[in-house]
């Protein structure tokens, strides 16, 4: 997986680029916590380019929300079908902000 910086600014949008799974959530979630050590809280993820989200990946994006919940945003944009049928069937389309 690779992280593509789009936007600096408000809100701060980045790109996930490949798989976000066991071995590359640990890059997300590092990346994650640097952004909330900048107090960046308004961020936009586009997933247009990345194609499978794993229990791990899920579990950094639960993180990154509860983050967000404590005074920021965190949107979701072009979420592509494989994925969003792993976020319907975890009901994470229900507590996510997806565009």
């Amino acid at each position: 997986m690779e992280i593509v910086v789009k936007q600096e600014g408000t809100p701060f949008i980045f790109a996930l680029v490949g798989r976000l799974d066991t071995n590359t959530s640990p890059q997300l979630d590092e990346y994650a916590t640097q952004l909330a050590s900048k107090n960046i809280t308004d961020i936009v993820v586009d997933m247009a380019d990345c194609d499978f989200v794993s229990s791990a990946g899920l579990r950094v994006i639960v993180a990154m929300q509860k983050r967000a919940a404590k005074g920021g945003s965190l949107v979701f944009r072009n979420v592509v079908p494989d994925v969003m049928d792993v976020f319907q069937m975890t009901g994470f389309d229900k507590i996510l902000t997806i565009e």
